[in-house]
Formats: C-alpha cells, structure tokens, sequence
C-alpha cells in the first residue's frame, strides 16, 4: 500500500502529488492520500471519479481527511492513455 501526504498543500499540487503516486502504483495495490485542505479533497475526489479509480473516504482527526484509492486494469489504462 502507497502513501501521500498532502496536507499543508494547496491546489494544484495535490493532484499533481497524487497524479504521480498513481503512476507507481499497481492494480492490486491502494494509494492512501491524507490531507487537510478541503478543495483538494473534492479535486481528488473527482480526478478518482473521471479516471474510473474506486475512492472511499475517511475521516481523520482534526479536519483531516483520508482517501482510499483503488486503481484497476481499466483505470489505469485509461490513466496512462491520456498523458
């Protein structure tokens, strides 16, 4: 299981850490993203969403958030096809 932390960080560069951590990631491994801004938590959110990855929230102490991302073979397809 992968890790990123973006907390203390603003959009764009949220997605642009996850994005990255996605591309090392395998089909049968989760990304576990821990933040605390919350536009960035809606961004990441909808990139999961557009890019057909499977997401499940959390809450974390503090206002902090936790998302679970689960990539699959299509997802990741897709992710790779639109670079």
């Amino acid at each position: 299981m992968a890790r990123v932390d973006v907390r203390d960080e603003i959009c764009p560069r949220p997605a642009l850490l996850v994005r990255d951590a996605l591309e090392t990631v395998t089909d049968d491994e989760s990304l576990i993203v821990r933040g605390d801004y919350p536009p960035a938590k809606r961004n990441l959110k909808r990139l999961c969403s557009n890019h057909g990855f499977g997401v499940t929230e959390r809450s974390a102490p503090d206002g902090e958030f936790e998302l679970r991302i689960d990539p699959s073979d299509t997802a990741m397809e897709a992710s790779n096809d639109s670079r």
